[in-house]
């Protein structure tokens, strides 16, 4: 397996298959026999050397792609026309959500299946605080980088202020656009408002959830995000905008709001929903977390991809 970290699941996914070794890219091919080697990304740096490994391997190679980022504005050409190379070349494709796997497809490629990347422990992620006994918080936490589209919920601040005179944002995660992000919130006065917390171990992640009325996703794409079904384990709602398994797997105005514009004051409204309805935060945390019970625990869903992988590597060989 070739990506810039382990997966998650690695612990788990060598139950099922058996010796899994980590390679994180720039990799020298070892003459060493492999009956899978699988690229985390098409890019230069991890999807050629995988695909490499495979050709000396002589082993299934399978690629998968966790993001909606095969796009000139996201990549640079390097890794695009690398991407072309890779996929076609791909005996299996795994694409985390049906809006990637139909961007997939215009390379003009087969053997694209779609399987989900979120696995949540319960055990781990799991209600403390009731949501109607909340206070007016509100929770994002990503990477701070250009396409979590962050600076639309700082927008949206002034907009809430005005009838949740109390509110607090608090920000989780750190990138390159931490700085611009601060400066925003100062521009428009609200910097008392939020506080940004850097990134956090996981048991204060998990109070943080337990904490918060609400979790926004303000992404412009995604694979998930695991964090959107996280919180809907710790039964904390989320207004988000349209984007990877959120608008795949959870009903509009049922198990999350949706945003379907990027505009501050939409968002600022969606928001406003929950914070001053108690019950409504309650019925729709309730439905998020069935939907993560049922199709994204983490048992349930490494097994699962890791069967179907299993059998599409079957497949390949024949």
């Amino acid at each position: 397996m070739v990506g810039r970290r382990p997966s998650i699941a690695l612990n788990d996914l060598k139950r099922y298959w058996g010796s899994v070794e980590v390679s994180t890219g720039h990799i020298i091919p070892r003459r060493r026999r492999y009956d899978l080697v699988i690229a985390q990304e098409p890019t230069l740096r991890i999807g050629a050397p995988a695909l490499l490994q495979s050709k000396v391997s002589r082993a299934v190679f399978a690629c998968e792609v966790h993001s909606d980022y095969l796009r000139p504005s996201v990549l640079p050409w390097k890794d695009l026309a690398a991407a072309g190379v890779v996929l076609r070349s791909a005996d299996i494709i795994r694409a985390v959500n049906r809006r990637i796997a139909e961007n997939v497809k215009q390379y003009g490629v087969e053997h694209v299946y779609v399987i989900p990347s979120i696995y949540v422990k319960l055990d781990v992620f799991k209600p403390s605080i009731p949501p109607e006994e909340r206070g007016l918080v509100v929770l994002s936490a990503s990477r701070l980088v250009p396409e979590k589209g962050l600076e639309l919920l700082i927008s949206a601040i002034p907009l809430l202020l005005r009838d949740f005179p109390g509110l607090e944002v608090r920000v989780i995660g750190d990138g390159s656009e931490k700085a611009r992000l601060m400066g925003l919130a100062k521009r428009l006065r609200v910097d008392s408002a939020v506080r940004f917390y850097g990134w956090v171990g996981l048991d204060e992640l998990v109070r943080h959830y337990n904490e918060s009325a609400v979790f926004v996703c303000t992404s412009y794409h995604e694979g998930g995000p695991r964090t959107v079904f996280e919180a809907a384990a710790c039964l904390t709602p989320t207004v988000s905008t349209r984007v990877g398994m959120v608008d795949e797997t959870l009903r509009d105005g049922e198990s999350v709001l949706l945003v379907r514009e990027r505009s501050p004051e939409l968002l600022a409204e969606k928001i406003a929903e929950l914070l001053s309805d108690s019950a409504k935060r309650a019925e729709i945390a309730e439905r998020a977390r069935q939907v993560v019970v049922k199709e994204f625990e983490w048992e349930k869903s490494v097994k699962r991809y890791a069967e179907q992988i299993r059998e599409l590597v079957i497949l390949a060989r024949h």
